[in-house]
This record gives structure tokens, sequence and C-alpha cells, in this order.
């Protein structure tokens, strides 16, 4: 059986990206791929839109998060996890003590 090509817009397939680099994955330029059926000009696009998203999500914190290329392993990998998700903690926070309307 072939295997089932998935096209994701661009919105979709760099919240997968996040969300792969997130669960502790390290990423190939190959494996990412192949994994959205793109480009490496996409995939460095795209690693660059998540870099921005991290800077501007920690501004002022003093441990910040971001997307590294591991050289020895020829893989992409995000740093510092359990600070970014003690970031989300405190921006989830923030949102539950907002009035719902």
């Amino acid at each position: 059986m072939a295997a089932h090509k998935t096209v994701f817009n661009d919105k979709q397939r760099i919240l997968r990206l996040y969300s792969a680099l997130i669960s502790h994955r390290a990423l190939s330029i190959e494996e990412i791929e192949d994994m959205f059926f793109i480009g490496r000009k996409t995939v460095q696009r795209d690693i660059s839109e998540i870099r921005d998203f991290l800077h501007d999500l920690q501004v002022g914190e003093p441990v910040q998060s971001e997307i590294v290329y591991d050289r020895n392993l020829k893989k992409y990998k995000l740093t510092e996890m359990d600070n970014l998700f003690r970031v989300f903690d405190k921006i989830n926070q923030i949102d539950e003590s907002d009035p719902i309307e």
C-alpha cells in the first residue's frame, strides 16, 4: 500500500513541526522535508518562524528556550524545555484570571 501524502497549509505545518520539537524530538532537515513534503528553503523558513515565536513569547525571561542546530547530530532540537513549559503555565494563569464575556 502506498504512503498517504497529507498536504498541510503553512500554519498547520509550522504547528506540527513545533509540536514535534516540543515532544523532545531532534529532527534533521531531511526528516522534516520528508514529513511535510517540502524543500530545504521551506524548512529554514518554518524554523525561523518558530524561532521568532519563541523569542516574542519569552521577552524578559531570564532563561530562554530556542531551536538550535546540533552539528554533531545534524538535527534541530529545542533547548530549555522546562523553562518553556513554565512560561506556558504563566501565560495560562493570566488567561484564566481574565473574565469570560
